[in-house]
């Protein structure tokens, strides 16, 4: 793994899906330009895979949405500690059943599917925010094909 990307994995659903350590962190460096790294800086993430039963609970706890959903990213935010040279981006939880019903209702292959859940939440770690405003939605929509577009 690049020296840029400190990332602890956790997939708590021991299952077989389409998200790696691998994938991440390739989405991960698509996404870099978009995410306000400074040069030279290290970023920290921490992805959490869950089943639908635990992401259930996180979006009710935390949206008020008693639903499963695809993913729930929770940034950190602050100022940059004086001589520190990671940025700590923030926690994404991704439940890959989840992300195979969208791929099924959007008739996207999974692992499209999951690259473009793992942009989403990137983007949403790095401040961006859809439901803000249709401009703002517009904007992240943009990053997130520019960054899709780069990985192929």
């Amino acid at each position: 793994m690049a020296a840029d990307l400190d990332l602890v994995y956790r997939d708590k659903t021991r299952s077989m899906h389409a998200l790696t350590r691998a994938l991440v962190a390739r989405v991960f460096h698509a996404a870099k330009p978009y995410l306000g790294i400074k040069k030279g800086m290290t970023a920290e993430l921490a992805v959490t895979v869950v089943g639908p039963t635990a992401m259930r609970a996180l979006n009710r706890r935390w949206r008020k949405k008693d639903k499963p959903t695809d993913i729930l990213a929770f940034p950190l935010s602050g100022p940059t500690i004086t001589g520190y040279t990671a940025v700590s981006l923030g926690d994404l939880f991704i439940c890959p059943a989840a992300v195979e019903a969208k791929a099924k209702a959007w008739g996207s292959p999974l692992r499209v599917q999951m690259k473009w859940t793992v942009v989403h939440g990137l983007l949403h770690l790095a401040g961006y925010d859809h439901e803000k405003s249709p401009a703002a939605a517009r904007r992240m929509e943009t990053a997130e094909q520019k960054i899709l577009k780069s990985i192929g």
